[in-house]
Parts: structure tokens; C-alpha cells; sequence
């Protein structure tokens, strides 16, 4: 089986809403996963977790940058050299991890056949940066052309029209994250969108623990800008969804449409002013759910909704039963293939969220934490002057109440805080 794997770089869960593609393509020939959740909302630790099947906290990889960041990620055991060496031809086209070139310039990671890579300080950049192209630094430069989705679809695409073996894909452009510039074919295109609208938009935060740092509400100017940034993303976003067309395309051309997999998701979520707050890092909904739909060749009907709750630390173990190949190490995450069927298969009723890098109060950001999701509750645990929240998400799914200090919710705590350190402490399982 060939597995493509499309991973979008702080896209909102409503960014699929507007592409097209991503929808008629990939959702309406498989699954839809509507609780899709990311375990660490950065890039990075994210993008190690994917890579891996572990939590942040395992792989060792806590922050985007620093110690904690790429020097603590080991390549030598992620899912491209499982595949790689069994027979797989591998590329990765697009973001890496941050920091990566901190191992030199010109070095590709064990695992790849084709690399293809972001090579620019920051990697997030669309136009004037430079790609890694199998150990040739190429810069490209502010020609419209050079539009950094634009070139890395190219390579994207050369390498599924050249692949002779079974093959593993990794591509994963830099939008829409800031500064979010769209394509020049999509300049303005959402111009005329509604602003968008959130019961916990600018909600009052008195019940946060954080409330200082965040006590003023947005202005008008900062609501305005906020819906500036949205709007920008989701222009920029529309070169991902075409570049989902020409994939799928030259799938067909290739006839192999019948023996691929085409993952499509983001490696975190991003608030467009939901609790007073932009960006990632926090436990919350917008930061945490993110899109998740996957193409089939076995799926004969429009597509299907699954809602169990399915994570990043799922996917090495999946692509690893999709491929037939055995993990290298022990793993957070479960194998979702069953579901991919249709299959009703016993699956997690709670998960850890976590993030533990820098403290990141004063920046917009929160101080490190851990938390457990159920279907119910959202409670967290912060590692910062015993801050706690908890959040009865059946009658407050948008995380407006903090009813940690409420009596009526003393048995819950009871219950929760044990079950969220035995998720933390709990060592990964062998695998497969």
C-alpha cells in the first residue's frame, strides 16, 4: 500500500470548510475523523509525535526550539526509516522539524530517498527562502513562481510521477501559518467573509487562572486584525487544496489511486481570539482539534464520519499496519487502520494533552501543563502556582466556565486527577 501523508502547518479544524478539493477528493472517498486531536499544540512536538507514535514527553521533543526542541529528536528510529528499510521509497517534501538544520546544512535524516526541504530561517517563509533539494541549498526568490507551496507542489508531484517502488510521500507545505501569504491568484479572496464569531470570542476570563496576563478585552483593532489573519490563512490555503487536486490527479494518471492512502491533516490548531487569546500551546478546543480526513481505495460509498477520538500518536502505528511493517519502538498511539474499514473496534475513552515547553506567560502562550480529555471533561493541570481548570464539556462545550473551585464538581476531580497521572506516567506499548 502507498501512503501519502499531507500535513497542513497550523491549520484551524474549520480550515477544510473552504477547500474544495480536500473534500470532493479525499472526504467523499473515505473518512472523516471529527474528534481528531492533536497531543501537544506546537509544531514541532507535534510533527515528532506523528513521526513517531509517542508523546511529547517520550520523544523527548517539548518545544519548537532549544534543548528540548530537534536535539532531543532521534531519527534513526522514526517511521521513514521503518518503511525505508522495508522496501518503501521515501520522500519528505516541505517542513521538517524546526531547527533541524542545527544537524549542518546539506544533511538529510536516515530514512529519506528524496528530501526536499524547508531550509530557511524560519521555515514558515513563502517567498525568498530556501529548499534542501538532496543536499543542494536552492534559493528561490519573490517572482510569483516562487511561491513556496507553488515549488514544493512541483516536487511533490515529480516525485509520485517518478516513484518505481511502494512509496511513502511526507509532504507538508508551510501555510497557513503567519504570516499566512496567500498565492497571488488568491489575494483578496476572502475579503468579503463574515467575521468570525465564537461564543468564547472575547469571552470574559475572570474564571481562568491566567486572567492576569489576559484581563483586557480584544479591541476593535484587535478583532479586526485577528479577522485579517483568518481571512489571509484560508486565502493561503487554497494553493494546499489545489496542490490536493494535482496529487490525486496524477494518481489516477499513474493508475494507483487503488493501492494508496492519502492522509490529510495539520499538526495543530490555531484561536483566532477565543478566550482572549491567539495562536496555539493551550489545552483548549481551537487549539487541540484539528482536521483529520483520509482517502481510501476500498471506500465505494461518499465517504464516512468516524468520531472516536483519534490523536497524532495514532498515525506511525497506522501507516505502520497499512504497510505491513513492524514499529521500532514502543508506541503511545494505537493502529486506527480497523476504523478505516468501517470496523467497530475497542478504542480510548480519555487522552493526555500536554505541553511542556518554555514557560511562555507574558508571550501570549500558557505555562507548561498536562490534562486529561474524556468525552466529558477537560482538566488541566498546570505546572505553574497550582493552577487548575476543568471544563464539564457536555453542558460547556465551548470552555466558557471553569468550575474547578464549583463543589459540585469535587467527586469529579477525585476521579480525574489520578487518571490523568497514570496516563503520564504510563510507559509506551510494544507496537504491533
Amino acid at each position: 500500500m502507498n501512503v501519502i501523508f499531507i500535513v497542513s502547518d497550523d491549520e484551524n479544524v474549520s480550515g477544510n470548510a473552504v477547500m474544495g478539493n480536500v473534500q470532493r477528493l479525499i472526504a467523499r472517498h473515505g473518512v472523516t475523523f471529527d474528534n481528531f486531536r492533536v497531543t501537544t499544540s506546537e509544531c514541532g512536538p507535534s510533527r515528532a509525535s506523528i513521526l513517531t507514535g509517542q508523546y511529547s514527553h517520550h520523544t523527548g521533543v517539548t518545544d519548537n526550539f532549544g534543548p528540548h526542541g530537534y536535539p532531543a529528536f532521534d531519527p534513526e528510529t522514526d517511521l521513514p526509516v521503518w518503511l525505508h528499510d522495508a522496501g518503501y521509497e521515501t520522500a519528505l517534501v516541505g517542513k521538517y522539524l524546526n531547527d533541524y538544520s542545527l544537524d549542518g546544512h546539506n544533511v538529510t535524516p536516515p530514512g529519506w530517498d528524496d528530501w526536499q526541504a524547508m531550509d530557511s530561517v524560519p521555515l514558515e517563509k513563502y517567498y525568498n527562502y530556501t529548499v534542501d533539494e538532496n543536499g543542494r541549498l536552492v534559493h528561490y526568490g519573490t517572482k510569483p513562481g516562487d511561491y513556496s507551496t507553488t515549488v514544493l507542489t512541483q516536487r511533490a508531484i515529480s516525485f509520485l510521477r517518478g516513484a518505481k517502488k511502494p512509496f511513502f510521500l511526507y509532504y507538508a507545505p508551510v501555510a497557513p501559518h503567519l504570516p499566512a501569504v496567500p498565492a497571488p491568484e488568491d489575494v483578496g479572496r476572502f475579503d468579503k467573509l463574515a467575521p468570525f464569531a465564537s461564543p468564547s470570542v472575547n469571552e470574559n476570563v475572570d474564571d481562568k487562572p491566567w486572567a492576569a496576563w489576559h484581563a483586557r478585552a480584544l479591541t476593535p483593532a484587535g478583532l479586526s486584525y485577528i479577522n485579517t489573519v483568518r481571512r489571509h490563512q484560508l486565502e493561503s490555503l487554497q494553493a494546499v487544496d489545489r496542490a490536493v487536486g494535482r496529487i490525486v490527479a496524477t494518481l489516477a494518471q499513474r493508475h494507483l489511486l487503488d493501492r494508496t492512502v492519502i492522509f490529510y491533516t495539520s499538526d495543530n490548531g490555531f484561536l483566532w481570539g477565543e478566550h482572549r487569546l491567539g495562536g496555539k500551546l493551550w489545552p483548549y478546543e481551537e487549539s487541540t482539534h484539528v482536521p483529520l480526513v483520509v482517502r481510501t481505495p476500498w471506500t465505494t460509498a461518499n465517504g464516512t464520519v468516524d468520531h472516536e477520538p483519534v490523536l497524532n500518536i495514532d498515525f506511525a502505528s497506522t501507516i505502520a499496519q497499512l504497510t505491513g511493517v513492524t514499529p521500532a519502538i514502543p508506541q503511545d498511539g494505537d493502529s486506527f487502520a480497523p476504523l478505516l474499514r468501517g470496523q467497530r473496534i475497542p478504542w480510548r475513552k480519555e487522552y493526555l494533552i500536554e505541553y511542556l515547553g518554555r514557560n511562555a506567560l507574558g508571550n501570549g502562550g500558557p505555562p507548561p501543563y498536562v490534562a486529561i480529555h474524556t468525552a466529558r471533561y477537560l482538566y488541566v493541570e498546570y505546572r505553574y502556582q497550582h493552577w487548575q481548570e476543568l471544563y464539564d464539556l457536555r453542558k460547556d462545550p465551548w470552555e466558557l466556565d471553569n468550575v474547578v473551585a464549583d463543589p459540585a464538581y469535587r467527586g469529579v476531580l477525585q476521579s480525574l486527577r489520578p487518571r490523568l497521572h497514570k496516563l503520564y506516567a504510563a510507559p509506551p506499548h510494544p507496537g504491533l
